[in-house]
């Protein structure tokens, strides 16, 4: 797995004025949990055609991971829209707490020369891969607490905020979730880019979703905000987020069980799902 420690919606969920629906716990217990404290997230780019071969390589470090007990737990998702990549997400509430799982995971030499050799065999499929620390800001999420194991998919927009910022970016997600918290099933989760590229200035907002079937009631909700706000705070509200935002992307990915190594608790909940060699 690549935890190794060493859009289809408008442009922008606040330039914009689209929806999201749920927040993120990461490879937790199943039932509703809130988010981690941090997330380490990898982005691995994947070539051209080479999915089928990159997710056979990946599931068979899962099952290296299960066999050995692994204490690093992680779920892993491939995009539906933007180039081809694969997403892995794994949950720490503390830094010590992160290290004494990577040092736990290290100190099984069997299992990090499994995964040393499945790492060599999957390296011609990949372009790059990056690693970044997250931190889960409950004060720019609405609602932020889910049962993950039951979601499908994510969607996920990434945010630059304009140098000299800051405040006004904590003051507009703050604005967003004011006008959203009336409307039935709002909720999201933020998250802060404390360690890799642009970590002064880039966030996510994770939507985890179980039927895209709710992206077509989040449209219709997006573009009812401004009934709910009103047409005079909807613009002061967008003009404020064009002065605050650099620059978003928002792209879908789905969850890709057998890339996943999830705790028991997940496969017992959906053993149709999780349960997928």
């Amino acid at each position: 797995m690549k935890v190794h420690l060493a859009s289809k919606v408008a442009m922008s969920l606040f330039v914009a004025g689209s929806m999201l629906v749920a927040a993120p716990a990461v490879a937790q217990s199943s039932g509703v949990n809130p988010p981690p404290k941090y997330i380490y997230l990898s982005n691995i780019e994947i070539k051209p055609n080479m999915r089928g071969p990159f997710i056979q390589s990946e599931s068979r470090e899962v099952q290296a991971e299960r066999a050995a007990n692994a204490p690093i737990h992680y779920f892993g998702m491939t995009n539906i829209t933007g180039s081809p990549r694969a997403l892995f997400f794994a949950g720490f509430d503390s830094f010590a707490d992160m290290q004494k799982q990577h040092e736990q995971s290290m100190s099984d030499q069997k299992l990090q020369d499994s995964l040393t050799a499945e790492d060599a065999t999957e390296a011609p499929t990949l372009s790059q891969t990056y690693g970044s620390i997250y931190k889960y800001r409950d004060d720019l999420s609405l609602n932020a607490a889910v049962d993950i194991s039951q979601e499908r998919f994510f969607d996920i927009t990434l945010f630059h905020v304009r140098y000299g910022h800051y405040q006004d970016w904590v003051h507009l997600v703050k604005l967003y979730a004011k006008a959203y918290t009336p409307i039935a099933n709002a909720r999201w989760a933020m998250f802060e880019k404390l360690y890799g590229e642009d970590s002064d200035r880039t966030f996510i907002l994770v939507t985890p979703i179980k039927s895209l079937a709710e992206e077509d009631q989040a449209m219709i909700d997006g573009d009812n905000l401004p009934k709910t706000v009103g047409e005079d705070q909807m613009q002061l509200m967008r003009e404020l987020g064009s002065e605050t935002v650099e620059s978003s992307e928002s792209d879908l990915f789905a969850f890709v069980p057998q890339i996943s190594y999830v705790p028991d608790s997940w496969i017992a909940a959906s053993p149709d799902f999780w349960g997928k060699k």
